[in-house]
Order: structure tokens, then sequence, then C-alpha cells
């Protein structure tokens, strides 16, 4: 009899609990608790089968035994005619003060080349290659730098012999692009902006996995083919690495790989749309989607517009199965 009272009384205590919605925050409590000490990016791996865990990579070992991602974050639906953000280039005044505004990045343009003659262009290239990133993706990318107490620079400089732009990271995190009066060696240009932008990306998702895991991953996809350094050049045949690298540079080692991929997506969609369409260029299609989760997780899902050549390629495919 005693127990059968004690069982009534603890189930009236549940009734009770349940009605007031106290079990809902017990649990949630519970939830908090064991992943008070663990960043919520740490816990995240993308469902590859096997996956070592993120502070102990080794790079010997294959992350990717298999290839179809789920992504971990709620995906953005592709709109065909999303509207981008246009910057104020009323003049290189309010263009500088723009970028500051919407993206939170500080534009130093101190031999007044975006009040020259080729001006106008130049804004034009640079606000194509932001906007394609978005405002949101870029001022949280420009958030994770802060975390470091860095700032984030973007600094157009004369010609340069050797570069078209470069991305430094050390007190702060700075990208150069170096103008030149001679289109083709020009440096400010969305193409270039989308290359130093896609390292800053890459410099920042190497503090969640650590370089040995990035270097390993990307290195996946590319099968038999390694990183050779100067040697790309010599060694490139479009024909057998067009399938798997984006352009000749990306063979230099794994931070052009990842950089040349979105260069390209920016610079020529309409070619990368096709490439993706082409089951020979699996590899490369397999690897931008990688690029895509890994951005969407570690920084934000908002920069799907960079993408679109890869969501037409899948769109393309989908309907192929139907």
């Amino acid at each position: 009899m005693i127990f059968k009272r004690s069982i009534l009384i603890l189930l009236c205590f549940f009734i009770a609990l349940s009605s007031f919605g106290c079990v809902g925050l017990l649990a949630d409590f519970l939830s908090e608790e064991f992943t008070d000490s663990i960043s919520e990016k740490e816990l995240a791996i993308l469902e590859i089968k096997n996956p070592k865990p993120l502070n102990t990579p080794d790079p010997e070992d294959e992350y990717h035994d298999d290839l179809n991602y789920t992504d971990p974050v709620d995906e953005p639906q592709y709109l065909p005619d999303h509207d981008l953000y246009t910057l104020d280039m009323s003049s290189a005044d309010a263009f500088i003060a723009d970028v500051k505004s919407a993206y939170n990045i500080e534009l130093s343009d101190n031999a007044g080349y975006l009040s020259g003659s080729d001006g106008a262009d130049l804004m034009r290239e640079l606000d194509h290659a932001l906007s394609l990133f978005t405002p949101t993706f870029i001022t949280h990318l420009v958030a994770e730098y802060e975390d470091y107490g860095s700032r984030f620079f973007l600094d157009l400089k004369g010609p340069s012999s050797t570069e078209f732009g470069i991305t430094e990271w050390d007190r702060n995190l700075t990208i150069t692009l170096h103008y030149d009066s001679d289109p083709e060696e020009n440096g400010i240009t969305a193409a270039v902006l989308a290359h130093e932008l896609a390292h800053s990306i890459h410099f920042i998702i190497e503090e969640y996995i650590g370089e040995a895991r990035s270097e390993s991953e990307l290195r996946y996809f590319n099968g038999v083919f390694d990183y050779v350094e100067d040697d790309y050049d010599r060694i490139w045949d479009s024909d057998v690495h067009g399938f798997v690298f984006a352009y000749d540079y990306g063979m230099y080692d794994y931070y052009e790989d990842f950089a040349t991929v979105l260069e390209m997506l920016v610079a020529f969609p309409d070619e990368m749309q096709e490439r993706f369409s082409d089951s020979q260029h699996e590899a490369l299609l397999k690897k931008t989607i990688y690029l895509r989760e890994i951005m969407y997780y570690y920084i934000s899902n908002t920069c799907f517009p960079v993408f679109s050549p890869l969501y037409e390629a899948e769109a393309l495919w989908d309907a192929r199965a139907a």
C-alpha cells in the first residue's frame, strides 16, 4: 500500500512539473551544463564517416570516406534574382565611408586611385566582389578577427612586379591590392579581391580546425595530384588537372587551392557552372561543396550569392535525376 502511494505521489509530481514546463526547463539546464565548456563551433563536424577530432588531426588518414554532406546549419534558399547591396559610388570618399558602414572594412586609398580616371571602374569591381559575399557574411568575418583583437583593412597601393594582391595577418588582417594602369597587371579587381578574401576566410577556419586538418581535407579531393609549389606552371595540363583544380595556381599549395576556387566563382560564374554540370569535374564539384559547407558553418551561411554557380549546377543535377 505504501509503495502504491509513493508511485501515485511521484506520478502526480511529474504531471505537475509537466504542466508548468518544468521538465523542459530541467532538460535544457542539463543540456547547457553538458555543453557549457565546449564551443558550439568546436562541436561541429561535417557529416563525414570516421572524422578525426578537431584538435588532433592526422594528415595521413582520410577524413572523407563519404562525401554526401549534410549541411549542419540551415541551408539558405538560392534565389536567382537575389538583391545585392550596392555601395555608394558617387565619390571616392562616399565609397570608402560606405565600405566601412556596410562591411566594417577600413579601406585606404592614399594614392587616390578611386578618384582617378579609372576610379569608377575600380569601385565597381570592389563593389561586385563584396556584394557577392554579402554585408552579413563580411561583417561576421570581420567580427571573427575582432575576437583576436585584429582590425580588418583593405589597402589600395601602387603597381607590384610580383603580385596582384596579398593578405597578411600580423597584428591586424590587411588585404593589399595593387593598382596598375595596364588592365592585365591591375590587382584592384573583383577576382583578386575575392581571392584575397578567401585567404582571410581560410585563416579563420584554420583557427577552428587546425592547419594540418585543413590541408589534409583539401588534399583529399585532389586524388593522385599533389601540390607542387612553383612547378605548377610547368606541370599544369588543363585536360588533366582542370577537372580537379580551379586553374593552375591552385596546384601551388592548399591555401591557393581554396582561394582560386572562390576567385573563379566570382570572376567566371558561367564557366564554373558549366564545369560543375559536367561529371568529369566531380572532384572540383565536391571540393566546392566542401568549401561552401565549412564557410557556412564557421563564418555565416549568408554568402550564397558567391555559390550561385554551384546551386545552379546542383539544380541541374536534381532535374536530370528526376
